[in-house]
């Protein structure tokens, strides 16, 4: 009876795990569906990226103590910005995510900022297992993931919706990686300059 009861728990965390999946699966379609439609609406409006930052790489302190990762953010040469924090955190939580899928025990994550001719560039860095150089080409593609034969993590859209998200906002998203060393994703967000401010919806 104990067996059966602990095999009983054992599916049924399964089955809960599935059901998780599948919820982040709808909804990431849906998200991407409205992206690739226009109907996502995206408020530009003036942000505090050192404070954005500071919430978003705190959120996943916890997480990163647990799993033995080193979490650090270098925000000194953030700046305020001129786009949709709510695009920009989505995006860093994408990002974070995957590092922190990709990232063993002991190993580091950094969010840093650099300065760009138009604003700024934020880098998510990890020194996890890397993508291989043949991947590194589809990596924003549509359920494109890197080892074919796990199947548990993401849903394999995050990296698409950052790309499309990006896109929207006419900002840029790239990625390097060295295998077995690590991986450097970077995308561009406008700086902030007084009466500049526009208001609107998703470019089509």
């Amino acid at each position: 009876e104990i067996c059966a009861c602990l095999v009983g728990s054992e599916m049924c965390i399964r089955d809960s795990h599935e059901v998780m999946r599948l919820s982040r699966l709808i909804t990431d379609m849906m998200t991407l569906s409205r992206l690739q439609a226009g109907t996502e609406y995206i408020e530009i409006m003036r942000v505090d990226m050192k404070e954005l930052l500071s919430d978003v790489v705190s959120g996943y302190t916890a997480a990163a103590e647990q799993k033995g990762i080193h979490l650090t953010l270098d925000d000194r040469a953030a700046v305020d910005g001129l786009t949709d924090p709510d695009r920009i955190e989505q995006v860093l939580v994408i990002l974070l995510d995957n590092a922190m899928r990709h990232t063993g025990k002991g190993g580091t994550i950094t969010v840093g900022v650099e300065p760009a001719q138009e604003g700024m560039m934020i880098t998510v860095s990890d020194t996890g297992c890397g993508i291989p150089e043949a991947d590194i080409p589809h990596i924003f593609e549509r359920f494109y993931k890197v080892d074919k034969s796990r199947g548990e993590g993401g849903t394999g859209l995050g990296l698409s919706i950052a790309k499309y998200i990006m896109e929207k906002l006419d900002e840029n998203i790239t990625v390097a990686s060295e295998l077995g060393k690590g991986t450097i994703f970077t995308f561009t967000v406008k700086k902030y300059v007084s009466n500049a401010i526009e208001l609107g919806p998703a470019k089509e």
